[in-house]
This record gives C-alpha cells, sequence and structure tokens, in this order.
C-alpha cells in the first residue's frame, strides 16, 4: 500500500503575510464551458482528437461567444476523450450543442462508439500576467 502524504501541522500564529502575494499578478476570466465526452472506437483515439482539434474546432470559431477549446484523454481510460469548449457567456454554453449539429456528428460517427455525456460548467480562469506565452486557440 503506498502511504498517504501528511500535512504538516503549522499553527496560525506563525503565518507572516508574504512581502508580495503570489496571486496579485493573476488574471481572472468569467467563461461558462460546454464538456463532451466521447468513447472512441478501438485504435481510433488518436484521429478523433485530431479531428476534434482540426477539423471540430475551426467550425466553432465562427460561433458567436466562442472563447477556445482544449482536447483531454485520460491515461487510465485512453478511449475515453473529452473536448471543453469555452464560451463567453452561459447561454452560448447551454443553448448551442456544437456536439449535436449534423456536420459534426458525420465527422465524429466512424470513430466513435458513443457521446458519453455532455454537461456545462461555470469557469473561472486564471493566468498569470508576467507570463509571455500565449495559449493556443485550442490545445491536444
Amino acid at each position: 500500500m503506498i502511504p498517504r502524504h501528511t500535512a504538516r501541522k503549522i499553527p496560525l500564529v506563525s503565518l507572516q503575510p508574504a512581502e508580495q502575494l503570489p496571486f496579485e499578478d493573476a488574471v481572472a476570466a468569467k467563461l461558462n464551458a460546454r464538456v463532451v465526452e466521447f468513447i472512441a472506437k478501438p485504435e481510433k483515439t488518436d484521429e478523433l482528437r485530431g479531428l476534434l482539434c482540426q477539423a471540430v474546432t475551426p467550425l466553432l470559431r465562427g460561433r458567436t461567444g466562442f472563447v477556445r477549446a482544449t482536447v483531454l484523454t485520460t491515461h487510465e481510460e485512453p478511449r475515453r476523450v473529452v473536448m471543453m469548449t469555452f464560451w463567453s457567456t452561459e447561454l452560448r454554453a447551454v443553448r448551442d450543442p456544437w456536439d449535436e449539429a449534423p456536420l459534426v456528428r458525420e465527422l465524429l460517427s466512424p470513430l466513435i462508439d458513443a457521446w458519453s455525456r455532455t454537461r456545462t460548467y461555470k469557469v473561472d480562469a486564471t493566468e498569470a500576467r508576467s507570463q509571455e506565452i500565449s495559449l493556443p486557440i485550442y490545445s491536444t
């Protein structure tokens, strides 16, 4: 059995404020997300990920309120692929079912066994201002 890490107990009175708080240079954005989970057909995970990034994301770029998309695959279940799309308003995340569009269904159907789940979320996204790296429109 792997031992759990134990937290050190530090008396609250011994905590001193830092000269500069680490989050003072952070920028927070209020976004909304639509998260669609797919189960890829055997040996089709990489192809599905590529199609989501290279074909589906460009289709979304023209939609009002679309901000960015990210594609994730779990290490434990490599056939489970999640696409998170980020939107500027809750209305767009909830009522823009891009995953139900006939063109998207047609593109993805040969690569997936099932549309597993769709959920929408409120998002608080943070990035440090001091970073000079800009995030891509979509990630793989």
